[in-house]
């Protein structure tokens, strides 16, 4: 015995193990709905947050799906949106794909975004992540209630600043309307 520590044969060979899709990484971006951990984890069931960021030079909107208008994203340059990064499998993508009318109401972008932990701590690498984005064509209009207050629950439990929620339905139905329709909303919510 030479005293070597020696690595078994089968240790060797796992460094060459392919990788299976199911097996990869994705960083997803969440700004809508999916702000909700757990409706998050009933579709991506191996989805976990990683942390926040800011997407700059993008809006939020609301557009018109087949059931309603829905939270989406917009390029412009004088504007930012907060977003929920989450990890998780490309199975788990391929879920969302199917969730989300991939291709058919929403396009995916990548990101090249800083993401700040739960803890605070900007992470040291930036992720690239996948955003779900509606296609350009599609009508504004206004949400449900309903689905305005599930953006609303998250952007209270994420800390994110309300004015970009609010600056998302101006945007999507003009100001004089979004100030009558928020304070409907702020009525109905007591």
């Amino acid at each position: 015995m030479s005293g070597r520590a020696v690595n078994p044969v089968n240790e060797f060979w796992d460094r060459f193990r392919l990788v299976s899709p199911a097996d990869e990484e994705v960083h997803c971006i969440a700004y809508g709905s999916n702000l909700n951990v757990e409706r998050m984890k009933s579709r991506c069931p191996g989805a976990e947050v990683i942390g926040t960021s800011m997407l700059g030079g993008y809006r939020l909107l609301f557009k018109k799906s087949m059931t309603g208008f829905y939270a989406t994203i917009e390029q412009d340059a004088n504007c930012f949106v907060p977003v929920v990064v989450y990890r998780m499998t490309a199975e788990d993508e391929a879920r969302l794909d199917r969730f989300e009318g991939y291709p058919k109401y929403y396009y995916k972008r990548e990101f090249l975004l800083p993401v700040w932990s739960l803890k605070g701590r900007r992470l040291k690498k930036r992720r690239e992540c996948i955003a779900y984005i509606m296609h350009e064509k599609r009508l504004l209009g206004e949400p449900t209630q309903e689905y305005y207050r599930l953006l609303d629950e998250g952007y209270d439990y994420w800390g994110f600043e309300k004015t970009y929620l609010e600056n998302g339905l101006k945007s999507s139905i003009g100001n004089k309307a979004a100030k009558e329709w928020i304070e409907e909303y702020r009525r109905e919510c007591r």
